[in-house]
């Protein structure tokens, strides 16, 4: 029995036990049940702002960065996109304006003036605006490589359009260049183009030459020029290739250098090899001098054996002053002329220092031969005199014969040979030969030789109180004919843009009134020979005097379209006054051998002798007197290169120049032949002096 009173209890208590374990259980439902229900009700919905909050301020942050992110590539994408499409267009035009300049040359023709001067100031104008197309930064590396490639390429058909002669038959050749270099073809097949007017002799025509040389103050060089068809052209500086292309079959050619000349002075020739591999070299040089900074002016000038050296003008602005001057020398002062050889009968003795220079009417009239300087240079010599235009002349030197020369066209003459001389006394003689190599009329004049390699011995100066230097030259009436010609065609061109109430575009403006203003600063400027006729003298101080006042009257004009077409009408009543006045007679400058001759000329043809039988007529010169000063200008000489000779720097020249002024007639040129004195110490402002000119100022 108490068994089974142990066992009821112990079931309850199990009963008991398991109720409690049950309540627990549910107890710990409920709780969690509670918990839910207060973190789903009230927990979470404090919370949830919250993130709410943070989401909305991070969002915006986000959207701003991606739409600046895809805005600048949208900018990047249009500028790049606006850019190409410009730049085609560009090119478009620039490459039609070449275009239609070239078909102005198709099937050999040869343009008018005019409308070639039109053509080119479209092209200029259009492959300008590709010049200055602007390059995004930022776009893709391929198109601005392209967008870079096409502005060099303009840049250098610019220098080629810049450079292209005034006259269409010499720019034919040239413009293939131009197109090539627009359009990237490093060798532009070109038509053979019209002709370039023949060289005087073979010699000449196989040697390559310079035709058009430009060089900007920074160096940037454009050359042009005629070489053997199909040849290998290289632009030598001294020993060292700076350029090289190929001569297209017309024989023309046109370089832009890759690379600018540094600054100093360079001397620059062309060498031709052909097919068969020989080579040939110009003998015309090309001159530079590159300035060293800003304030530094520029020279560029190319020189020939036996030809006066051209001076370029310097490539400044459209209506630079700069631009219109000559470079060569300053419009002041005077100095010994170079002497003359008089004649009073069959034998004469030339007028001494202490006589005048007119003495005698004869030997003013009908001078006819004359040495007027010697330079010796080891076993070389150099005999420079003054003879009739085109007359033959035959030197020796005591009785050896030295070699022969022809007085070119303002009659000088230069005969170089070799011969040993000792110091002391000898004699030059110089013939004048007739058609026939007989002797016309002969000169002798003594000197001793002073010691020393190089010596030079001069005339005495009959002319110097009179200043009448080069007696024997006639006025150069064709060379001022030419200048009022060149005037017309310009002048003709303005108002052509203005015709049949046309507005030309202003570039067209400025190339055609730079053009005006060009040729008649170059009349106003013109200065005949000392020893001119009257009437001659007379006649150009006229007209030159009215260029003078038109050239004003252009320069003056406000850089406007509608001002210039308003004012055309007064320039052009102004301009007419320079072109309609009739020239002299050419008679009064070249008097025939049947004619009395004219003072200060001589006769277009040697002089035969007045009988068969009588001996040469015969001048005897006083004795030529040593000078350390003095100098024979030769083939190829410059006054730049003397003076860097002498000087040391070639932009002292114009020490040179104010010595001799009144032997320069045209400050452009110097001539084989002219003998003239170099001061043994260069101006101390020559330097100043040489920026005068190039800046269009008057020296003192």
């Amino acid at each position: 029995m108490g068994l089974a009173i142990f066992k009821d209890y112990g079931g309850c208590s199990a009963r008991r036990l398991t109720m409690m374990k049950n309540r627990a259980l549910w107890v710990a439902l409920l709780v969690l049940g509670v918990s839910t229900l207060l973190m789903v009700f009230f927990v979470l919905p404090r919370v949830s702002p919250v993130k709410e909050d943070a989401s909305k301020v991070a969002t915006p942050a986000v959207d701003t960065a991606k739409d600046a992110a895809t805005q600048a590539e949208s900018a990047v994408a249009d500028a790049a996109k606006a850019a190409a499409e410009k730049m085609d267009r560009l090119k478009a035009e620039a490459v039609t304006a070449v275009t239609g300049m070239k078909a102005l040359f198709a099937e050999g023709r040869t343009p008018a003036a005019d409308a070639f001067a039109t053509a080119k100031a479209v092209a200029r104008a259009a492959v300008q605006a590709l010049v200055t197309l602007d390059i995004p930064a930022g776009i893709d590396a391929t198109l601005d490589t392209a967008m870079k490639t096409a502005r060099g390429g303009a840049a250098k058909a610019l220098a080629l359009i810049e450079a292209l002669p005034d006259d269409p038959a010499k720019a034919a050749g040239l413009i293939a260049a131009i197109e090539g270099a627009l359009t990237g073809t490093e060798t532009p097949e070109a038509a053979p183009s019209a002709p370039a007017p023949a060289p005087d002799n073979a010699a000449d025509a196989a040697l390559p030459r310079f035709d058009i040389l430009r060089v900007e103050p920074d160096g940037s060089t454009v050359i042009a020029g005629n070489a053997a068809a199909g040849s290998r052209l290289e632009i030598m500086s001294g020993d060292t290739v700076i350029a090289t292309l190929d001569v297209d079959p017309s024989g023309d050619f046109a370089a832009v250098l890759d690379q600018p000349l540094p600054p100093g002075d360079h001397s620059l020739q062309l060498k031709a090899t052909g097919k068969d591999g020989k080579s040939v070299t110009s003998e015309e040089v090309a001159t530079i001098s590159v300035p060293a900074n800003a304030d530094g002016k520029l020279l560029a000038m190319v020189s020939k054996p036996g030809e006066a050296s051209r001076l370029i003008t310097l490539p400044e602005s459209v209506n630079s002053a700069a631009k219109q001057e000559r470079v060569a020398a300053t419009d002041s002062a005077s100095a010994p002329a170079a002497p003359a050889a008089p004649e009073s009968g069959q034998t004469a003795t030339a007028p001494t220092a202490n006589q005048p220079a007119a003495g005698d009417a004869a030997a003013v009239m009908n001078p006819e031969i004359q040495v007027s300087a010697v330079e010796i240079e080891g076993d070389r010599i150099f005999i420079a005199g003054k003879a009739p235009v085109g007359g033959t002349v035959r030197g020796f030197a005591d009785d050896t014969v030295i070699g022969n020369a022809v007085a070119d066209a303002s009659g000088n003459f230069v005969i170089e040979g070799r011969i040993t001389l000792s110091v002391g006394a000898h004699v030059i003689h110089a013939e004048l030969l007739d058609a026939a190599g007989q002797v016309v009329v002969r000169t002798s004049v003594p000197f001793n030789r002073p010691e020393g390699e190089q010596v030079s011995v001069v005339a005495q100066n009959s002319q110097t109180a009179s200043g009448q230097g080069g007696a024997m030259v006639p006025v150069d009436l064709a060379a001022f004919e030419k200048l009022r010609g060149s005037l017309g065609q310009a002048f003709a061109l303005l108002q052509g843009l203005y015709a049949d109430g046309k507005k030309p575009v202003l570039e067209e403006l400025a190339a055609a009134r730079s053009a005006s203003e060009i040729s008649l600063k170059s009349i106003a400027d013109f200065r005949p020979a000392a020893a001119a006729a009257k009437p001659i003298v007379d006649f150009v101080a006229a007209t030159a005097a009215k260029a003078a006042k038109a050239y004003t009257a252009l320069q003056g004009l406000p850089n406007d379209i509608e001002a210039v077409g308003a004012e055309l009408p007064k320039i052009a009543a102004l301009v007419e006054a320079v072109l309609s006045p009739s020239a002299p007679s050419s008679d009064l400058a070249l008097p025939t051998a049947e004619a009395p001759a004219t003072p200060g000329t001589v006769p277009a043809e040697p002089v035969a002798p007045q009988t068969t039988a009588a001996a040469p007529k015969t001048i005897e010169q006083p004795p030529l007197t040593e000078s350390r000063n003095s100098v024979i200008i030769r083939r190829g000489d410059t006054l730049w290169q003397i003076s860097r000779r002498v000087y040391g720097q070639g932009v002292r020249y114009t020490t040179i120049y104010l010595a001799n002024s009144n032997l320069i007639d045209n400050p452009d040129l110097i001539e084989p032949g002219q003998v003239f004195e170099v001061p043994s110490e260069a101006l101390p402002d020559a330097e100043e002096i040489h920026r005068k000119r190039l800046s269009g100022e008057k020296s003192n």
